[in-house]
């Protein structure tokens, strides 16, 4: 009993270190190109949980309207397709995670401008909450990748700067 409590005291530790811990961000934004999103269209199969669908819309629409571009940018619109979701039961609570790919559509023609896909992870203790929580992950990476004024989350250690 007591190697148990001592292997999930260690296992508390190391996760509530790690929460800190924030990767530095490349600043390479001279070769990425800026787009003006006017709009953005979430999608996924029917399996997906619809809670997850919608959260995930009204977060990345409310990081959309509170962007203004001081200059003119190619205008696109945003697709955001949640093509996986899955929970995994773990020893202490769950892990839920999604694959998304988004592409950018322009506004002018049409046409898509670019596309890419990443993997959005969260842990959980409780059994509430998991599909909002995977949403603003989601719609935190959709913010940071098109630089929308979205609200993004701190971290523990940047949580007293802000």
């Amino acid at each position: 009993m007591s190697l148990r409590v001592l292997r999930i005291t260690l296992l508390l530790a190391a996760s509530i270190s790690a929460t800190g811990f924030r990767m530095p961000v490349k600043s390479d934004s001279v070769g990425k190109p800026i787009y003006d999103v006017r709009g953005a269209f979430v999608t996924a199969r029917p399996d997906i949980s619809p809670s997850l669908v919608t959260a995930t819309d009204l977060l990345v629409d409310r990081a959309i309207r509170s962007t203004l571009r001081p200059i003119l940018l190619p205008r696109t619109i945003i697709v955001i397709r949640i093509d996986h979701a899955s929970k995994v039961p773990l020893l202490i609570g769950s892990r839920q995670e999604a694959r998304v790919t988004v592409q950018a559509v322009s506004v002018g023609d049409g046409e898509p401008i670019a596309e890419g896909s990443f993997v959005a992870a969260i842990y959980q203790f409780g059994k509430e909450g998991g599909d909002e929580a995977l949403a603003a992950k989601i719609a935190d990476r959709v913010a940071s990748e098109f630089k929308l004024d979205g609200s993004r989350h701190p971290t523990l250690a940047t949580a007293l700067w802000e």
